[in-house]
């Protein structure tokens, strides 16, 4: 398959273009500093680099033309800003023929287990509460308020738009390559709770689904174990 990934030089975005070459899939990677790409290993001199804005809405259609499926690993700081990105590469990228969408989010916006609410940080008044969940009690509440809340609003926009797509939502995540233990849950935070997800875990269940769809519509929750 031919597949575009955004926010190909962060952490996640390397995972993700690497494990999607080592399957044998055409990757174009779309950043705006090509510089902080990762193309050490021999192995990936055919990535197909495009350097521009993700807020440039010409640029991402053309940039998408011809790719089947979507990568978005972008992680603006929070509220509608997310939105907002997530609606100026979605939109393009489907005017330039992508047909589904693999969009990153966080660990905020599953379900928590038995309940009808999503997890949000402010609903929790104690640290064990935020470690039980995979969150360090130091983290700024605030801040990941508004980022789920920017989260939850792509997902109701990609929704509404009847857009075929999937959301991953890990918890905090560590660059450390995939294991062969790793845990999916769908819709709801599953698997080992506390601790750091590898970004290889969550990149490699990525590109494991690309041919299949079998993640399609749903809230993904991955946990390294």
């Amino acid at each position: 398959m031919r597949i575009i990934v955004f926010g190909a030089t962060g952490g996640l975005g390397q995972w993700t273009w690497k494990a999607a070459v080592k399957a044998g899939h055409e990757v174009v990677a779309f950043v705006r500093s090509p510089h902080k790409l990762d193309r050490s290993d021999a192995g990936f001199p055919a990535l197909e680099v495009v350097q521009g804005d993700v807020m440039d809405g010409p640029a991402v259609a053309a940039a998408a033309k011809g790719s089947e499926v979507l990568v978005n690993c972008t992680s603006p700081a929070g509220g509608n800003s997310t939105l907002e990105l997530a609606k100026s590469i979605v939109t393009h990228a489907e005017a330039g023929g992508v047909q589904r969408f693999y969009m990153v989010g966080g660990l905020g916006a599953l379900w928590v287990p038995g309940t009808n609410r999503t997890v949000l940080v402010q609903d929790w008044q104690d640290p064990d509460g935020m470690a039980a969940v995979g969150l360090s009690p130091e983290m700024p509440r605030e801040m990941i308020r508004k980022m789920t809340t920017g989260h939850l609003a792509s997902m109701a926009f990609m929704a509404d738009e009847g857009l075929a797509h999937t959301f991953l939502c890990p918890g905090m995540m560590k660059d450390a390559p995939a294991t062969t233990t790793r845990v999916v849950s769908l819709d709801e935070v599953g698997g080992t709770r506390a601790g750091q997800v590898n970004m290889g875990d969550v990149a490699q269940v990525i590109v494991d689904d690309l041919e299949v769809g079998n993640l399609l519509g749903h809230r993904v929750s991955v946990a390294s174990i």
